[in-house]
Formats: structure tokens, C-alpha cells, sequence
């Protein structure tokens, strides 16, 4: 169960992360509601809010049973392949160095889920 949460929290970062940069992404509206902000970017940046509070009480939550140096890079890593997967399926393309950089992370995710050697 709490790798199940923190899974779920680095879906939930990676969440925000896609609606903050849909947000950017939105051309100017004439019509501001609150400080300058439009309508309709401004409904995907408190989505992001959100989804950034629903990540921190799961990822949290995850804490109680999960050690801190394997917790974080499990869920950064979702979070990493999750916005790299939206990044290719929404045609922004990935470079060599990006599917390089996610490799790399994937196996140090796996190193530190390996069982350590048994020794004689």
C-alpha cells in the first residue's frame, strides 16, 4: 500500500506540472478575473494547487512506512516518466539526452529496490 501511494504522488505532481505548463501554453484573455489572471489559466493553476496538496499528504503518507532515500527517487522518478510520457504524446518530442537522463533514472530506482548480496 504505501508504494501504491506513492505512486499516486508522483501522478499527482506530475499533474500539476502538466496543468502549469497548459496554463502557460493558453494564449492572453481579455477578460481577468483576480490580479490580472484569466479565467481559464487560472482554473488550471488551482487545479495544479490541487494536485501539489494531494500529492504531499500522499507522498506523507507514504512516509510512515517507506525509507526517505527510497521513498523520494521512487516518486520523483514517476513523476519524471509520467511528464516525459505526456511530453512525447502531446508531440513535444524527446531528445537522445532526455530518454538518456530517464534511463539512467529508472536504473538507479531499480539499484536501490535490488536485494543487496548475500554475503558468504
Amino acid at each position: 500500500m504505501p508504494y501504491i501511494t506513492l505512486l499516486l504522488s508522483g501522478s499527482c505532481s506530475a499533474l500539476a506540472s502538466i496543468l502549469l505548463r497548459l496554463a502557460g501554453r493558453l494564449p492572453p484573455d481579455s477578460g481577468a478575473l483576480l490580479f490580472g489572471l484569466a479565467a481559464r489559466p487560472l482554473f488550471y493553476r488551482c487545479g495544479a494547487l490541487g494536485a501539489y496538496g494531494a500529492g504531499f499528504v500522499l507522498y506523507a503518507i507514504a512516509l510512515k512506512r517507506v525509507e526517505l532515500s527510497v521513498a523520494y527517487p521512487m516518486m520523483v522518478a514517476v513523476t519524471i516518466l509520467e511528464i516525459l510520457l505526456f511530453g512525447i504524446a502531446s508531440g513535444d518530442g524527446a531528445s537522445l539526452r532526455t530518454v538518456a537522463g530517464a534511463a539512467l533514472l529508472i536504473a538507479s530506482v531499480l539499484l536501490l529496490y535490488a536485494p543487496s548480496p548475500a554475503h558468504a
